[in-house]
């Protein structure tokens, strides 16, 4: 029997693109395979490694599958294959994960598991860099260089990770300073004329005791989104980045090491590139800007760390030290049309100091502890502007010679300090079952100054969480667990910096329930785990907008939501040189109650008890295949298809009255390898799967219209790599 596919006669284009990305991955790996078979008789090479993959997610070292949580993890390796470059480039590959930077670089709205980030507030994940918490939510969306591992926890992770780890962590280790003299060197070019350069050099200054490593990153982009109307600039979407870390390790004695490290990141972008959505528009079309003024925002980012660790033979004592310093600047257009009437500034400016003292058991043994202390100190300004134009200013009855004018702006000062003190216990039993338990007890004092208002008002609050978590874990045998877990999170309420709707906002809290498996076969070299989740959340923050008086605020309209779903994924090396993976997320929501009147009288006002979360996929999917072809000379040539995905019940807003289509994403690469030498050519978004990136609707932002922002389309380009 034949079966035949009329790609051009279906009614759903994502589909096609979906079965033909599938249909891809599977040809490219079914056609490499030796044997159609699966070669379980062939065990790895020698000098192969199983899919093993060790983590620090509980602060110690430990294989990915003995930790009764779902993480996903991408090594050195596979950062690499799979060009992964920054935090959005982890987060499409991880389902029931999503990132959104459309704004500005920076202002980034993460999405885990139905526990969302509303702007301007708090990040529901924590990010911690080299075992530093980065404490400003501007710092998340960093490039990836020279990189070792990253780490996607989910779930609430506050009661070892702490503040924001509401909806889950991504831990973030960089590549070491090492004893050897040894680096590597990266450059790049793609559509959009994107010049991307990586470098680092690492090794002793004095051997087993002093060691440097400096690595730097930079990328010269012109963009590939139209910007029809702005003069000396036709593309929109451009960005300019410089980005430099150094690191020195100290050994003074056996027992004592002194991490040190600095970095810097500048960025210049075109930012705020919205465009009117007109009645009878999808609002799935992607828009060229057509705005008059082009949007463009700075980004300055300094962070300078201090770790040491020692070694007292039944336990070893860490202590972080942290200081960074956020500087970010936003001009954008406000009417987003070709006529000159609003446009807007914002700045931020943050400066942050964090103590961390923590006291860890060691690897071995049964019995595993660990606890600690936590401060943070943050100063921060942020002021807003709107101005009014040429072409508005005649109908308020003024010349338009006064333009720009300032309009209306909102300047607060925030001053705040978080305490906190956690610890976590563990035990396995001869019987294979371990018990694991784990606290921590946060204070976040809140204190506002209104820089605007007649005589500077202050506010002043202090919230408080006591965070546990608890998991059982039943190891079946060394390669098979099954495990248990319920855990609390906690984000921060705060103050906005004008009290048009609501000057205070609450914090919010949720309980994860959580059950699943993992189980590694044949030899390690594959593994299968899955887990199903319920989540209940406790005054959800929600953000909304009101353009004309730069009123931007969060609030807490949603007592009480629900989100639960399903998670499963694979990875495998079936035979030497192929690996596959596949992922895939469910997820449903529910608001259980609503406060109607935390809006009552604006355009967005309304009862959405029933209603779904917002920024939710209903599923969510990743793919893989790649395969090594041994060549002559010590060559090599790696193809590489992946699939990314996701769709169903995802809405923009709370009222759930627009919806966003399905989006599918198939990325194909082919690398070719001699010895340290490498060359790849890329295509990303292969088949210009044209969506969205984010849909703003103007009951929620009091415009007179709904705005969209266009995703970029197909990239391509190559890029080589020599490693020494």
């Amino acid at each position: 029997m034949v079966s035949t596919f009329a790609f051009h006669e279906t009614r759903n284009p994502a589909a096609a693109r979906m079965l033909i990305g599938a249909a891809a991955v599977a040809l490219s790996c079914t056609l490499l395979l030796p044997s159609a078979a699966w070669a379980a008789d062939q065990p790895p090479a020698a000098n192969e490694p199983d899919t093993t993959i060790y983590v620090t997610a509980r602060k110690r070292t430990e294989r990915i599958q003995d930790i009764p949580d779902s993480i996903k993890a991408f090594t050195a390796d596979a950062i690499v294959s799979a060009n992964i470059q920054n935090v959005k480039d982890v987060a499409v590959r991880v389902p029931n994960v999503s990132i959104v930077e459309a704004q500005q670089p920076g202002v980034a709205l993460i999405n885990i598991r139905g526990v969302g980030q509303a702007r301007n507030g708090e990040s529901p994940v924590a990010v911690v860099v080299d075992g530093v918490q980065l404490s400003s939510a501007n710092q998340i969306t960093q490039d990836l260089f020279d990189i070792e591992r990253v780490e996607v926890l989910k779930g609430p992770q506050g009661a070892v990770y702490g503040r924001n780890a509401i909806g889950g962590a991504i831990n973030i280790i960089t590549r070491q300073p090492t004893n050897d003299f040894e680096g590597f060197l990266q450059g790049g070019y793609g559509t959009g004329d994107d010049v991307r350069l990586s470098a680092s050099v690492s090794g002793p200054i004095i051997d087993d005791k002093l060691l440097f490593r400096v690595a730097g990153s930079f990328r010269n982009f012109d963009g590939d989104i139209d910007s029809l109307n702005t003069p000396g600039r036709d593309k929109v979407n451009w960005q300019k980045d410089r980005n430099v870390r150094g690191m020195l390790l100290a050994k003074p004695t056996e027992a004592l090491t002194i991490d040190l490290r600095y970095s810097r990141l500048e960025t210049r972008a075109g930012a705020a590139f919205y465009a009117p959505v007109e009645s009878g528009t999808s609002i799935n079309q992607p828009l060229p800007y057509i705005g008059n003024f082009p949007g463009h925002a700075n980004r300055i980012l300094n962070d300078f760390s201090a770790k040491a660790d020692l070694d007292l033979g039944g336990a070893t004592l860490t202590s972080i030290t942290a200081l960074s310093k956020v500087s970010s600047f936003l001009a954008e257009d406000l009417d987003f049309t070709p006529l000159d009437q609003t446009s807007a500034e914002q700045r931020l400016k943050t400066n942050n100091l964090s103590q961390e003292l923590r006291i860890v058991s060691p690897q071995s043994g049964a019995f595993k502890w660990l606890g600690g202390v936590y401060y943070l100190r943050t100063r921060q300004t942020l002021d807003t502007k709107v101005f009014a134009g040429a072409d508005l200013l005649p109908l308020l009855g003024l010349p338009s010679s006064l333009a720009p004018l300032l309009f209306s702006t909102t300047k607060a000062r925030d001053r705040n300090n978080a305490y906190a003190a956690f610890g976590q216990l563990s035990y396995r039993f001869a019987t294979g079952i371990e018990l694991t338990g784990a606290l921590r007890y946060d204070i976040d004092q809140r204190h506002q100054t209104d820089l605007v208002a007649a005589g500077q008002p202050e506010y002043r609050n202090t919230f408080r969480s006591l965070q546990p978590k608890a998991s059982v874990s039943w190891f079946i045998n060394p390669d098979a667990m099954i495990y248990a877990t319920v855990g609390k999170g906690f984000r921060s309420g705060g103050f906005n910096p004008q009290a048009r709707i609501s000057r205070n906002y609450k914090k919010e809290e949720n309980w994860n329930f959580e059950a699943g498996f993992k189980t590694s076969l044949l030899d390690r070299r594959l593994s299968l785990n899955g887990a199903a989740f319920y989540t209940r959340i406790k005054d959800r923050q929600v953000y909304i907008l009101d353009v004309i008086n730069s009123a931007q605020t969060l609030i807490n309209p949603i007592p009480k939501a629900e989100v639960y779903g399903l998670e499963a994924e694979l990875s495998a090396r079936p035979v030497r040189n192929l690996d596959l993976s596949a992922s895939i997320g469910v997820t449903g929501s529910k608001i259980l109650s609503y406060d109607s009147s935390v809006l009552a009288g604006l355009p967005a006002a309304g009862d959405f008890k029933g209603n779904h979360l917002p920024q939710v996929a209903g599923v969510s999917y990743a793919l893989s295949g790649q395969y090594r072809i041994p060549l002559a000379n010590d060559m090599s040539l790696t193809p590489r298809v992946e699939l990314n995905g996701s769709g169903g019940a995802y809405y923009w807003e709370i009222d759930n009255l627009d919806k966003r289509g399905s989006i599918t994403l198939v990325n194909a690469r082919l690398t070719l390898s001699y010895r340290k030498l490498s060359v790849t050519v890329f295509a990303e978004n292969l088949f210009k799967d044209r969506y969205v990136l984010e849909f703003v609707p103007k009951e929620w932002s009091g415009a007179s219209n709904d705005f969209s922002a266009a995703a970029p389309g197909r990239r391509v380009g190559v890029k080589a790599r020599f490693d020494f």
